[in-house]
């Protein structure tokens, strides 16, 4: 199963839940306008580490490990922002062998 797969499998399930209606939605990615997965970890992980960090401070919720949560929060990020860093027309091997002479 590849990526494509996978991505063209949550987009039929979330469509499926949808029409039965089982909201299962996703973040929209503001350059695109389109649902976007990775774009949602994020936000659920910065809200679970900030949830975390909120009951650490209050005393009330002692049961979210911060460290597990930070590293959960870390891995989305760099799963989103690696993403945005790959898309489009221009990657670093397009700069990087436009900029050298033709030789």
């Amino acid at each position: 199963m590849t990526l494509l797969d996978l991505k063209k499998k949550w987009f039929d399930f979330v469509a499926k839940m949808n029409s039965r209606g089982v909201p299962l939605p996703t973040i929209r990615d503001p350059k695109s306008g389109k649902g976007s997965v990775s774009l949602t970890l994020v936000f659920v992980s910065f809200n679970v580490v900030l949830v975390g960090l909120v009951g650490k401070w209050a005393g009330a919720l002692g049961g979210i490990d911060l460290t597990q949560a930070l590293n959960l929060f870390y891995a989305c990020a760099a799963l989103y922002f690696g993403r945005k860093f790959q898309r489009g027309s221009s990657s670093i091997e397009d700069t990087v062998s436009s900029d050298k002479d033709p030789q």
